[in-house]
């Protein structure tokens, strides 16, 4: 019986839209129907471990728990603590579920060299509340939880930077929020929803980015809520100065604080006013490269590559590695060209297109980067490895423009039903 794991391998090789149909609508089916998949999760947070892949927020699945043992092993080596957690079948879509209120909108299957990225709407229908009347529809925050999530869980690791908090405070900014109150005889609040500090550090307003997170909060004290923006949030903070801030998401494992500081600075850099923030990386340590040489070498795209490079004649040897910044989840493909003589800059930008073209099929789902040999970076990355591709044979000299129009005019003109008779 065919595996998750052999699908997501024929599915990375495959290109023809007509050979993959088959292979998708079964891999959605047994994504939904095996007995069991296993989820990287993240304790610190109490969340599913997440990523930004191709600009996505990503969690990640494994069809065995020895996938999903090894990329946690693989973590724990950049310092990055998760546990193995099991999800049965009748849990699935409820695993789903929780993913969408998460922000994640890609999962990443057996994480690896052959991995397989899939948009969480393929697996599960996304609930369209359009055609509600906008005081009815529930108040879901998926992106903004997926920011602050992200934001939380990296800051725990000392991985955060200016960015992640930026994009997190922006989308507060705009979202709307649940606010518990205790109604008064009116109906108005009669006490709003207080999170006391511990050790007497103060109290806190309490907002909830979905109905989910408020009834897990279990504030039997305050059976209601009210919808609040940030506007509100800030007159709450101006008109109670005694509150030491707002709290968001308590109780949930990744909560976060807003003082009014902190809501001064994001208004300014939501209206575009970065004059007062300052972007830098809270880890000095970031950005280290790793290349190496692939472990699972994709074959069909490097002979496809060699192909076209046959045809082009312009390159004397290539190289195939991986690359990737010690911070980063998955690898890149790195392909090292070393050109022949009078290939000149703007040719090598069109060959790198051209041969990108050729390989992105074949690729995995993963990004392809470029340096030329020449460079010493170049001859670095290559290591101890073996040339994939060789051609000694020199390449042929552009041909100049007088030689162009001189070949144009010995080309003989054709006449007759579309060119086919030439003329005598």
């Amino acid at each position: 019986m065919t595996t998750i794991h052999e699908l997501t391998v024929k599915l990375s090789q495959t290109a023809d839209p007509k050979e993959r149909e088959p292979l998708e609508n079964q891999f959605i089916s047994m994504m939904r129907e095996q007995e069991n998949l296993w989820a990287a999760f993240c304790p610190a947070t109490k969340h599913y471990f997440l990523a930004q892949e191709d600009n996505q927020l990503t969690a990640y699945l494994f069809s065995t728990e020895e996938s999903c043992q090894t990329f946690v092993d693989e973590m724990r080596k950049r310092h990055i603590i998760l546990k193995v957690l099991v999800n049965k079948k009748e849990h699935r879509m409820f695993l789903f579920a929780e993913l969408f209120r998460c922000g994640i909108t890609q999962i990443v299957i057996d994480s690896a060299e052959d991995y397989f990225a899939v948009p969480l709407n393929v697996l599960m229908p996304i609930p369209d509340y359009s055609k509600i009347p906008l005081v009815q529809r529930p108040v879901l925050n998926p992106v903004v939880t997926g920011k602050m999530l992200l934001l939380m869980q990296d800051m725990r690791w000392g991985r955060a930077d200016g960015n992640t908090e930026l994009d997190a405070l922006q989308e507060i900014y705009h979202s709307p929020f649940l606010h518990p109150f205790k109604p008064g005889e009116n109906g108005a609040p009669d006490e709003n929803g207080i999170y006391q500090l511990p050790d007497n550090g103060g109290s806190l307003f309490m907002i909830f980015t979905d109905m989910y997170s408020l009834k897990s909060a279990e504030l039997k004290e305050y059976p209601t809520a009210k919808i609040v923006r940030f506007a509100d949030l800030h007159k709450m903070l101006t008109e109670n100065p005694d509150k030491t801030g707002i709290i968001i998401n308590p109780g949930s494992g990744a909560p976060m604080l807003l003082d009014m500081q902190l809501l001064e600075l994001t208004q300014k850099a939501a209206e575009g006013d970065l004059s007062e923030v300052t972007i830098r990386s809270m880890n000095e340590n970031s950005g280290k490269i790793i290349v190496t040489k692939p472990e699972m070498p994709p074959h069909d795209m490097m002979n496809h590559i060699t192909e076209y490079l046959n045809q082009s004649q312009t390159v004397k040897r290539a190289w195939l590695r991986t690359i990737r910044k010690e911070e980063d989840i998955r690898p890149h493909y790195l392909i090292i060209l070393e050109w022949k003589d009078g290939i000149e800059k703007p040719q090598r930008k069109e060959i790198r297109r051209e041969v990108s073209q050729v390989a992105m099929p074949f690729a995995r789902g993963l990004h392809i980067e470029y340096v030329s040999y020449h460079y010493d970076q170049g001859k670095e990355w290559t290591g101890s490895s073996e040339p994939f591709y060789v051609n000694e044979t020199p390449a042929e000299p552009e041909k100049t423009a007088p030689e162009r129009q001189q070949e144009k005019k010995e080309t003989p003109k054709k006449k007759g039903l579309f060119g086919l008779f030439s003329k005598k």
